[in-house]
């Protein structure tokens, strides 16, 4: 299926010069050439650090759409490839492709944020809030894009050959640096239209593959994970996985599993040149990244060609950690960043923390602490400091446009 273009003239022009190189696509290996282009175009600094909402945003979602069309994917929604959204001021898009399967069996979600932080500078995210200067985000997240679009580059050669009964969902995400932003948009809008996916994998910095080791979250998300796991790991693959339970995390596979989708999050952990200028591509471990592709293409190969189907299973949740690290007390609540309206939106209440224990349920609008009103996250913040540990305080919630007084204890 062809999609509509969203631009014309000169940009088209400078589009179809874009991913020029196109090979292997039948091959049954990563490509380590196809590795390298896509991350090296994605830091070009043409796109200025890839910010979300910035000029260059469409042009570079549209880069990635018109790839993903020549591995076979086309869009899951009517409107194209390009997911819009907006969140307050800001607008930018998800790059949203699907590769049907045999058998209609769910789907399995290959997943990874495209978006970074600009030029920088204050209240960017950057740990060098002084510089301003390009971020290239070559690990933050091109690392991630390029490795998902040669898993999806793969498993369509797969379904070439009737090998797969799930359809394959690709996602780019927009906004991650700016709260998962677009991961929370698309999450909503496919649980509207029962699309959520079996199984959601996100890969999010994954090019410095240090020691072999891959780190590997969610495996508490579903049964068998761990044998999942294990199975697809073969001699070939030069990897030690380390291994946590967790389904929540400061990226986007934690929206989807707030949906109760199962999720696995590949990452080869932070480093010193996080979110600063010197995040550049001569530093990615591209023979690394070709094994981390290899293994995200067995793992989720294997469920979508044998059938398996991932049963959701709750683990504990953190509190979040923008409170456990700037505030004495923790009412156990992450927030919803997506949330435009007055007050301050509770996305996920966690279990067994002061806010569960009062009652306050997901998707409360916090409207008054105490006898502070409370008309944004901001606000909501500042009266957090505040507050001590031992204390019980007083909250009013705004739930299906009925007002709630609870009585926390901290």
């Amino acid at each position: 299926m062809k999609f509509r273009s969203l631009i014309t003239g000169a940009v088209m022009a400078t589009i179809t010069v874009l991913f020029l190189s196109c090979r292997g696509q039948k091959s049954r290996q990563p490509d380590i050439r196809l590795l390298e282009e896509t991350l090296m175009h994605l830091c070009q600094p043409g796109f200025e650090g890839r910010e979300a909402g910035s000029r260059q945003d469409s042009i570079l979602a549209l880069s990635i759409a018109r790839r993903m069309e020549e591995y076979g994917f086309e869009p899951i929604f009517e409107e194209g490839p390009l997911h819009r959204f907006r969140v307050r001021d800001m607008e930018s898009y998800n790059v949203v492709m699907i590769l049907r399967g045999a058998e209609n069996a769910g789907s399995v979600m290959i997943g990874a944020h495209y978006d970074h932080l600009g030029m920088g500078g204050q209240g960017s995210g950057s740990l060098r809030p002084d510089t301003l200067a390009i971020h290239p985000g070559a690990d933050d997240n091109a690392s991630g894009v390029a490795a998902a679009m040669e898993t999806a580059r793969l498993l369509a050669g797969r379904a070439g050959r009737g090998k797969m009964g799930k359809d394959i969902i690709f996602a780019a995400f927009g906004a991650e640096e700016k709260g998962t932003l677009g991961s929370a948009k698309l999450a909503d809008t496919l649980a509207k239209l029962e699309l959520l996916p079996s199984l959601m994998i996100n890969l999010d910095m994954v090019g410095r593959l240090r020691d072999s080791v891959l780190q590997v979250s969610g495996t508490g998300t579903f049964e068998q994970a761990d044998s999942l796991l294990t199975a697809c790991l073969d001699g070939s693959m030069p990897l030690v996985l380390k291994t946590s339970p967790g389904g929540y995390g400061p990226s986007d596979h934690s929206v989807f599993y707030r949906h109760r989708v199962p999720v696995l999050f590949f990452s080869t952990d932070a480093h010193t040149d996080y979110h600063t200028p010197f995040d550049t591509p001569d530093k990615i471990n591209f023979q690394g990244l070709e094994h981390i592709v290899s293994y995200a293409v067995s793992v989720a190969g294997a469920v979508a060609r044998e059938g398996f189907d991932p049963v959701y299973r709750e683990t504990a949740q953190p509190e979040s950690s923008m409170e456990r690290a700037a505030f004495k007390v923790s009412l156990g609540v992450i927030p919803d960043f997506t949330y435009e309206g007055e007050g301050f939106c509770a996305g996920t209440i966690i279990k067994g923390r002061p806010s569960d224990k009062a009652g306050m349920q997901d998707g409360d609008v916090v409207i008054q602490i105490n006898d502070r009103p409370v008309k944004d996250i901001n606000e909501y913040m500042d009266i957090l400091g505040e507050l001590e540990k031992g204390q019980r305080i007083r909250i009013i919630v705004r739930r299906n446009d009925a007002l709630h007084h609870l009585v926390v204890q901290l």
